[in-house]
């Protein structure tokens, strides 16, 4: 009897055992790639660690956006204990709401990676980091670097500014973290893939309370390159100085290929704020001016009579006048009821196509206009790229308008006048583009309609060695027009010589330009732009200056200090 239960406790004994042995073989052997991927997924994540940027440079070397170092105060939302403590911790530490909320919400998809939420904090204040780091895990201060913006508003348009990776930047480039610093405008934007460098990677291993077990380093941060421009500060300084405190600004380039010297815009504004966060009232200002709008590549304002060449290349083109055209010109053109006068309602007498760009008459054009028609007006801005964004290497760019009868019936709901024509024809009316495009119309009359691609970007460089050279790039954009591009520019030359624009005469140079005045909806205040090149035989330098909302003249004296300060760096070179 005794035998029996000592048999069958054995049995029952060696039936666990087997159990527990073909359990154990089950988890040790058939499952082991299902847990051991279960527990790389669930619990090993990786960090990573911002690389120094590379530096932004003009074209001799001086160094306009570069990183320093400095001290950041990150969130590490998966660390803390306490979600509501760990954010008012912050909040006493000076860390916006908006910032705080975005770091905990990315945690949910990066629960280790450290959230800065306060950059380049103050020495004062490092201290107060480090009480509040040894009672919340979650809170660290970390060394990292700001960006530096040494030439301030002078190079703001040029340069732009940096900051942390927003939703829509996740969103395009998978690469990204929450943590990214990416260019948010102008060259920090366009060339941010040379700029950004590659990120070090740390493997971290958690496990299952939330705690660090391990960390690996995977890979190292990896330097951006360093990014030449075509930007002269020399020449950038000369214009920001010419403008002065007007409302408006310069374009310099090279017309051969497309080269920009130099940028500006006023207002502007300081890329360094942006470093740290941009504070409310500094942020009203700045709208209250609209001082983050490049108005020489984003305005949508009336061309005035620069956009003369344009009609007068379509009258030539089309046959609807010949170079020899005459009026005689009363000092206003008679449509019905109403008279459209010539600045200050002066008479010329008779005025052919030279005087009449020379002068920039609006009897003559208008009277040019109306034989050309306002489809074939359109059809040559069209050709010329007024419709459409300026080529140019740059992030924040306007479409140009210009208006014809289909245009006018779909956005404004009215038929097509004649003096829709005649407005049109001097630039007036519903025409509106930027700076930047007529920048392209005139480029094109100087290469007998070749367009070069405006451009900022010179080289970029892996220490001192280059690995891409930028090269022009050019397309035939209206060389259908060839014929008559000389015309326009005997108008051109003429009105430096005898004409509206002998202000712009100079001992350095020989030029060539035009002048416009654009009324606005401001009693008493006007556009007034100048286009102009030089030198006449071999045109190096072409200059498109601003003024908004101004009761005074063309900005010849822009113009010439631009032009002379271009061609005295030139020879202090040699």
């Amino acid at each position: 009897m005794r035998n029996r239960a000592f048999y069958a406790l054995g049995l029952l004994v060696m039936l666990i055992a087997g159990g527990f042995i073909w359990r154990l073989h089950v988890l040790q052997i058939q499952q082991y790639d299902y847990y051991a991927t279960r527990e790389k997924n669930n619990y090993t994540r990786y960090v990573t660690e911002e690389p120094i940027r590379g530096r932004i440079l003009d074209t001799k070397g001086r160094v306009l956006a570069y990183d320093q170092t400095a001290y950041n105060v990150a969130v590490v939302p998966a660390l803390s204990k306490n979600a509501t403590a760990t954010k008012e911790n912050l909040f006493k530490l000076g860390a916006k709401a908006e910032d705080v909320e975005a770091a905990f919400e990315n945690s949910k998809l990066y629960p280790f990676q450290p959230m800065v939420v306060i950059q380049d904090i103050s020495e004062s204040n490092r201290l107060k980091v480090l009480e509040v780091e040894n009672d919340d895990p979650a809170i660290k201060l970390v060394l990292g670097s700001k960006r530096v913006y040494p030439y301030g508003q002078l190079g703001a348009f040029i340069t732009g500014y940096v900051g942390m990776a927003s939703k829509e930047d996740l969103q395009r480039d998978e690469n990204l973290r929450p943590s990214s610093i990416v260019g948010k405008m102008a060259a920090e934007k366009v060339f941010d893939s040379y700029l950004r460098g590659q990120p070090g990677i740390t493997e971290v291993l958690v496990d299952v309370s939330g705690r660090v077990v391990k960390e690996t380093l995977v890979s190292t941060p990896v330097k951006g390159y360093d990014v030449y421009l075509t930007i002269d500060m020399d020449l950038q300084k000369v214009a920001w100085d010419a403008v002065a405190n007007e409302v408006g600004g310069v374009i310099a380039a090279n017309p051969r290929d497309g080269s920009i010297y130099a940028l500006v815009s006023k207002p502007s504004f300081d890329p360094n704020v942006f470093v740290k966060g941009i504070d409310s009232a500094t942020w009203k200002e700045y709208e209250k001016n609209s001082s983050l709008v490049n108005r020489m590549t984003m305005s949508q304002i009336p061309a005035g009579s620069t956009f003369k060449v344009v009609t007068g290349l379509a009258g030539l083109y089309y046959h609807a006048i010949t170079p020899d055209f005459t009026i005689n010109d009363p000092g206003y053109l008679q449509l019905g009821s109403a008279r459209v006068w010539n600045y200050r309602h002066r008479s010329w007498g008779k005025v052919d196509f030279e005087k009449g760009l020379a002068v920039s008459n609006n009897v003559y054009f208008g009277t040019v206009g109306l034989r050309t028609g306002i489809d074939r007006i359109y059809e040559v801005a069209k050709t010329m790229g007024l419709t459409d964004y300026p080529w140019i290497e740059y992030d924040a760019v306007s479409k140009g308008i210009i208006p014809n009868q289909q245009w006018k019936k779909e956005v404004v709901g009215e038929p097509w006048y004649p003096g829709d024509t005649v407005n049109t024809s001097i630039g007036q009316g519903y025409v509106a583009v930027s700076p930047m495009l007529m920048a392209q119309v005139y480029q094109q009359i100087i290469n007998d309609g070749e367009l070069y691609k405006f451009r900022l970007l010179k080289e970029v460089r892996d220490g001192k060695t280059v690995v891409f050279k930028a090269e022009p790039e050019s397309r035939p954009q209206s060389t259908i027009y060839k014929n008559w591009f000389p015309v326009i520019r005997n108008g051109m030359e003429a009105g430096v010589d005898w004409g509206l624009l002998t202000g712009l005469k100079s001992s350095m140079y020989t030029a060539a330009g035009k002048s416009g005045t654009a009324e606005t909806e401001r009693a008493n205040k006007y556009h007034k732009w100048l286009i102009a090149y030089a030198n006449r035989d071999n045109p190096e330098i072409m200059v498109v200056s601003l003024r908004l909302y101004t009761t005074d003249t063309e900005p010849v004296k822009i113009t010439k200090t631009v032009m002379e300060g271009y061609f005295r760096g030139k020879s202090a070179v040699r």
